[in-house]
């Protein structure tokens, strides 16, 4: 009794690992693994790693445009470079260039003028011409101290701005932001119908001007699976070109072995076996994700045929029971992956939905009375914007009895603003 407890011990020993390795392995998105594999393979000489293709791998030879080089300029050097271009070399321009080091990504002053006389010693005066003189430069909104001063430098550049846009930016800025607009219109003596017009303008400049230099190469979203329609059947593969693929560099490891040397033998053994197991992990994750997006995919099939339709309630739980794994498996799987449809990529996540329990119904999903909701609000009266609770009785026609405090969770969670913010004056 006693030796069999010590080894089925020892076992567990031995075994933890490589569990540790299979459910750190599941827990990672594409990204992560190629950095997990690129960090194994510099501890296992004889690993090599096929990593994914790039766009210009993909792309046909004819087509392939990668020798073109990317010119694309950071905001301090776009400012720059207009800097040497305007100004002469004097203290001013040197002042210009100070205030360009202040900027963050969205092209936004990090310092006040107080701050920058008691960093540069410099005369206030002169910083701020200096402050004035980046201003002027592209893009328009640059090198402003607050939102609304970038909004006020993009609009008194802007010559299709309406006539009372700047005054309003410049006096009235909190009050047009906190939707008192009947203030504003009693304030210059002009209707609600153009303070809506230069709330409108307004939303069409751009509050981070400096972030259009912020490169985009470190956003792309590296699909699990792929899904697609066939003669009305949905196909779902895995993306294999995004995912890595390991072998083992059986040529170096047959010139170590002429040596016939015990130690590196055992070196070899120890280093195929890490080999062999990450391979094991590698295909355990695989298989994982693909047996779980199979079920995701099978239980919300409208959606991929028709992504208007609302998704069906489904939970980590359900999943878990259906696939007879843990549910700490399931959470591990969905983390991070998504799925490649022919209208978009969504996140596993995406599709996983609470159940919401309705009196006098079937149990809906979250997101479906999501959708009704959106359908609602686009729909309405945007001189008249429906009430939370008006929307909870027009849910309840439909047999849908949920409370208003849930409508309210529900449209911020859609980013949709109370009514009384989305109310038009020219409708």
């Amino acid at each position: 009794m006693d030796l069999n407890q010590h080894l089925n011990l020892s076992q567990r020993q031995q075994l933890s690992p490589i569990l540790l390795q299979k459910i750190q392995i599941l827990n990672f998105n594409q990204d992560e693994l190629i950095a997990y594999l690129n960090s194994k393979a510099l501890e296992n000489p004889f690993i090599e790693i096929k990593l994914p293709r790039t766009s210009s791998e993909l792309a046909p030879v004819d087509q392939d445009m990668g020798w073109i080089p990317d010119d694309r300029k950071s905001l301090r050097d776009h400012l720059i470079e207009q800097v040497l271009l305007t100004y002469r070399d004097t203290l001013i321009r040197e002042m210009i260039f100070w205030w360009i080091n202040q900027l963050d990504q969205k092209g936004y002053s990090t310092k006040s003028i107080e701050e920058a006389v008691e960093e540069t010693k410099a005369d206030k005066t002169l910083l701020l011409d200096a402050l004035v003189l980046l201003q002027q430069l592209e893009p328009a909104g640059i090198a402003a101290r607050s939102l609304q001063e970038s909004l006020m430098l993009q609009t008194e550049r802007d010559h299709t701005a309406p006539e009372t846009a700047y005054i309003i930016l410049e006096e009235s800025f909190q009050d047009l932001v906190d939707r008192r607009w009947k203030l504003i219109a009693d304030r210059y003596r002009i209707s609600l119908q153009e303070v809506q017009s230069v709330f409108d303008y307004i939303k069409r400049l751009d509050p981070s001007p400096g972030e259009q230099f912020q490169s985009n190469l470190d956003t792309t979203i590296r699909p699990d699976l792929i899904v697609q329609i066939k003669n009305q059947n949905l196909i779902i593969k895995e993306a294999k070109l995004n995912t890595p693929v390991l072998s083992f560099d059986q040529d170096y490891v047959s010139g170590l072995n002429a040596h016939s040397d015990e130690e590196v033998l055992s070196y070899i053994k120890d280093k195929k076996q890490e080999y062999q197991n990450l391979q094991e992990s590698l295909k355990q994750r695989n298989e994982t994700i693909l047996r779980v997006g199979t079920a995701i995919v099978n239980r919300q099939k409208a959606f991929f045929f028709d992504k208007t339709s609302p998704l069906q309630s489904l939970q980590l739980s359900e999943l878990a029971e259906e696939l007879d794994l843990h549910e700490s498996t399931i959470s591990r799987t969905i983390n991070g992956k998504y799925i490649q449809t022919d209208f978009g990529t969504y996140e596993f996540k995406f599709f996983l939905s609470r159940k919401l329990q309705n009196e006098g119904a079937d149990s809906l999903s979250t997101h479906s009375v999501q959708q009704k909701l959106q359908k609602l609000i686009a729909n309405e009266n945007k001189g008249k914007p429906l009430s939370d609770q008006k929307l909870v009785d027009l849910l309840a026609e439909e047999d849908i009895t949920i409370s208003r405090r849930a409508v309210t969770k529900y449209r911020k969670q859609l980013d949709i603003p109370a009514s009384s913010k989305r109310k038009r004056f020219d409708s």
